[in-house]
């Protein structure tokens, strides 16, 4: 779930850069998405002229920089974020399939790096193949050891079955 977050912050970053660029009247959304309450309210501010960005964010009006005239924008917990995200994904589904497909593509490319990782990591093979081979290389050693003890007690009882015969 962080992960998803953090890819709907990752889409919403240009939206959030051409609203923030603008001469302050038109909101987010409509400079981006085409939706107002869908880019205001994902970014969490809205311009002094955007009553349906501010709505989204759960305030009555989105206070400004002095300095700079740019929108300020206010602290939120994750709970409203998810919840701002959550509508502007629902108020525009262009915007949620994007989001969806850049999310699997992502998935996608991560799962095939892996693969390739593994399958050019050729040293964990050989050192598989070693452990298998020293085992097979052990297994009949012991076999061995043991068969030659088996043929010494073999020997050692006919020679005792001869000497109870002679006597």
């Amino acid at each position: 779930m962080r992960s998803f977050m953090i890819m709907i912050v990752l889409v919403l970053a240009p939206q959030l850069a051409v609203a923030q660029s603008g001469s302050g009247s038109a909101s987010a959304g409509s400079a981006s998405t085409g939706s107002a309450s869908a880019g205001s309210g994902a970014a969490g501010s809205a311009s002094a002229g955007s009553d349906a960005g501010s709505a989204a964010a759960g305030s009555a009006s989105s206070p400004t920089s002095p300095s700079s005239g740019e929108p300020a924008i206010p602290s939120a917990t994750p709970d409203e974020l998810r919840k701002i995200c959550a509508d502007a994904m629902n108020a525009n589904p262009g915007f949620a399939d994007k989001i969806v497909s850049t999310i699997n593509e992502q998935t996608a490319k991560q799962h095939r790096d892996a693969s390739a990782a593994i399958a050019k990591n050729e040293k964990h093979v050989l050192l598989a193949y070693a452990a298998m081979w020293l085992l097979a290389a052990g297994f009949l050693m012991f076999m061995w050891r043991r068969q030659q003890g088996l043929n010494k007690e073999i020997a050692q009882l006919k020679r005792d079955l001869e000497a109870a015969t002679k006597s």
